[in-house]
Formats: C-alpha cells, sequence, structure tokens
C-alpha cells in the first residue's frame, strides 16, 4: 500500500495534508485573496498574487517544520474536500512551543464541531507525536466561534490585549485573545479524552505507545486527488509510519 508522505493524521471526518506549493492557486482564491478570511485567520498577512503563495510554500517544501518554525496542513473533509487551513506556527526548541492557527475558508463549514476536530488532530501530533510543552493561540476579539471552539478543544483563556492590532480596511484597533494549554493540562482533561474518542478514534490525552494508524483514503472527497503530492519530498516526524 502506498502511503501519501503528507498526510500527517486523520480523524473521523477529517484529514489533516501538509500544504504542497500546487496549492498555491486554491489557497490564494480562498485565503490571501480574501478579506473577509483573512481577518478571522491572520489579519495582516497578504499575498499579492498566486506566485507569492506558490514560493512561499516552495520554500517551506524542501525545509522541515522544525527548520522553517512552521508546519501547515489542508483540512480536508470526507465529503466536501478542502474546508480549510491549520498550522503550528513559530516553533521555538528551547521553549517547545507553537502557536496553533486555524481557519474554515466557507462559513457553511464553520461548525464549531469541525474547527474542535481539527484541534484535536493537531493537538494530538503537537503533544503526542511531536513532544511539545505548549500549544497557544490568538483570536481576535470579534471571533466568536473560535473562541467556542478553542475552549471546547481544552484551551484556557489566558488574557484580552486591548486593542493590539489595526485593520487597515475596517480603519479599526482589534482586540486580541490569547488562549493556552500547556501538556499537563491536556493530560489531566476529561472531556478531551471523551472527544477525542469520538472525533479522533483515540484518547489523545493518553501517550502515543505505538504509531498513528495508516489514513484510510475512503475519508478522503472522491474528487479531491492527491496525486500532486506523490513526488514531493518526504518530510521528517509525518505521524504516519510509511511503508
Amino acid at each position: 500500500m502506498d502511503i501519501n508522505p503528507l498526510i500527517l493524521h486523520q480523524g473521523r471526518s477529517l484529514t489533516l495534508r501538509r500544504t504542497i506549493p500546487d496549492d498555491a492557486p486554491f489557497l490564494f482564491e480562498k485565503m490571501y485573496s480574501c478579506y473577509e478570511f483573512m481577518r478571522l485567520f491572520r489579519l495582516n498577512d497578504r499575498a499579492e498574487n498566486i506566485e507569492e503563495v506558490r514560493d512561499k510554500l516552495r520554500v517551506r517544501s524542501h525545509l522541515t517544520p522544525a527548520e522553517t518554525g512552521y508546519l501547515e496542513c489542508m483540512i480536508i473533509h470526507k465529503q466536501h474536500g478542502a474546508i480549510g487551513i491549520i498550522a503550528a506556527a513559530d516553533y521555538t526548541p528551547l521553549h517547545q512551543k507553537a502557536e496553533l492557527l486555524i481557519g474554515i475558508f466557507d462559513e457553511q463549514y464553520r461548525s464549531v464541531t469541525y474547527g474542535v476536530e481539527a484541534c484535536l488532530l493537531m493537538g494530538d501530533l503537537i503533544f503526542n507525536a511531536y513532544h511539545l510543552h505548549r500549544l497557544y493561540a490568538y483570536s481576535y476579539g470579534y471571533n466568536h466561534p473560535a473562541h467556542a471552539a478553542l475552549i471546547a478543544g481544552g484551551f484556557e483563556l489566558e488574557g484580552i490585549m486591548k486593542e493590539h492590532l489595526y485593520d487597515p480596511v475596517a480603519q479599526l484597533y482589534v482586540d486580541m485573545h490569547i488562549y493556552g494549554m500547556i501538556e499537563a493540562q491536556m493530560r489531566q482533561n476529561s472531556r478531551l479524552a471523551r472527544l477525542s474518542k469520538r472525533l479522533v478514534g483515540r484518547d489523545i490525552t493518553k501517550p502515543l505507545l505505538a504509531p498513528l494508524p495508516l489514513p484510510d483514503q475512503a475519508k478522503i472527497a472522491s474528487d479531491y486527488t492527491l496525486a500532486n503530492a506523490q513526488n514531493q519530498p518526504k518530510f521528517v516526524k509525518s505521524g504516519i509510519r510509511i511503508t
């Protein structure tokens, strides 16, 4: 069986697959050129054109996440295809921490359930496959669905930075909420244990005692091909046993 090395994790309905240079047109359309999405995901992150996005992805494709400090995955639903993006950013090896970023492209898929499942999958990788100590997330004050998903995903509100960023399009200052979770909190969270059994298929509060299961192609939308990733370089610590 050929296993795509870019597939990092799979849950009940979602698959996390690393972004690649061929994703550039899609990401430019659904993400970088869409102010409504970026004001929820990363307000002042910009790309002027598809080639700028492609160049960014090409650089990442030749380096490991440990080298770039950034791990980005497409969120692929088993029926709807690519519905969002999730990333671990600003990784620092000394402090063993990273920032969680997550965004769902279309409003029709912005349910708390999808957000929580994606966060659980990334949390499983961060704490159990990559052995980081802390995961944290920033959320804009007006992004109430993100607040709910983060709380449901086991994060605690650690503070609010008043009028921390300026939105040049809306011409106003924006509050930033910071949420965080350390490994010890994750291990002791009984709600996460129950949710992860249902959405991930295992209790992520327990350390991994064996490699993560191989991905199930049936859980990836039939019209979403992964063939364009087959010749990409393999990455360190995929979370999947490559055979």
